[in-house]
């Protein structure tokens, strides 16, 4: 009985959702580990303006986001992408027959994941 009730319990929730729930956390780092003004750019949450190197917390999406180096009198204008790929848990929902659980990592944005870091190249003016 434990068992079944076990199963109903994982066949009815989003394994995304429980195993990697929540905000992503990324690693944004410069390829020269030089500070730099940098601006995010994304459909989910508009534009932000950051210093890297840093961390960033960021709600999960499946698009990708754009952050472009703001060139200055050090550094040229550069472009990275963070990207966002299919959740390696969304698996657990079609292991398990769980299409209610595919549909709760939907709703809860947890389908799709981002890199935890990304380099971001600097083209140092000489």
């Amino acid at each position: 009985m434990k068992k079944q009730i076990l199963f109903l319990t994982m066949a009815l929730t989003g394994c995304a959702t429980i195993m990697d729930g929540g905000p992503e956390a990324i690693n944004l780092m410069t390829s020269n580990g030089q500070k730099v003004q940098a601006q995010l750019n994304s459909k989910q949450f508009g534009t932000q303006q950051i210093t890297l190197p840093t961390f960033i917390t960021i709600p999960k999406s499946c698009s990708d986001i754009t952050l472009q180096v703001i060139e200055d009198e050090k550094v040229n204008q550069s472009n990275a992408i963070i990207s966002s790929s299919v959740n390696p848990w969304i698996l657990g929902n079609i292991i398990l027959g769980g299409i209610p659980g595919i549909l709760i990592d939907g709703a809860a944005g947890n389908m799709c994941t981002y890199d935890s870091s990304v380099v971001v190249p600097i083209s140092v003016k000489q």
